[in-house]
């Protein structure tokens, strides 16, 4: 078994614990419509959704093997690199920043402190305007921070 893709991940977050019609789906998604189909026909294959009558909903059976292959470490870290990369190739002014910065103790605190109120910030937004932006129209918004050493390091083991 793999992990999602993250377009097969949009789909299901699309439905979350509802049951929705295909139309729903996709206007929730906003993938293309055989796009959108093909993904559906494939998360029932795999046993992750159900059809019942017209209507799509998460098969609560799933077993604990495969919740770890979709919910995973792995499958996290794949999902996060593929919207990354897709982040990093558009062509538009979307708003994306990436630089060294050298900080001092006090500086690192200072951003921690930010970071803390910036998350509290999102996730406020988030429950506010869950149930009345569809999926298609929500942001993906990613920071973080780590040593340069302790990076590079990582880049050189390859982990």
């Amino acid at each position: 078994m793999r992990g999602l893709s993250s377009l097969e991940r949009v789909i299901l977050e699309s439905i979350g614990m509802e049951s929705l019609t295909y139309d729903e789906v996709q206007a929730q998604s906003g993938l293309q419509e055989n796009v959108c189909f093909n993904i559906l026909q494939a998360l029932i294959i795999r046993g992750i959704l159900k059809c019942s009558g017209n209507k799509y909903k998460i098969n609560e059976n799933i077993s604990p093997l495969m919740m770890e292959e979709i919910n995973g470490l792995e499958a996290r870290k794949a999902e996060s690199l593929e919207i990354m990369e897709a982040v990093l190739e558009q062509n538009t002014d979307k708003i994306f920043r990436f630089q060294k910065v050298a900080m001092d103790s006090r500086d690192e605190k200072i951003f921690k402190a930010m970071l803390s109120n910036l998350e509290s910030f999102l996730k406020d937004a988030h429950k506010k305007a869950q149930s009345s932006v569809p999926l298609k129209n929500r942001q993906v918004v990613f920071w973080g921070m780590g040593e340069v050493q302790s990076l590079m390091n990582q880049v050189m083991t390859g982990r």
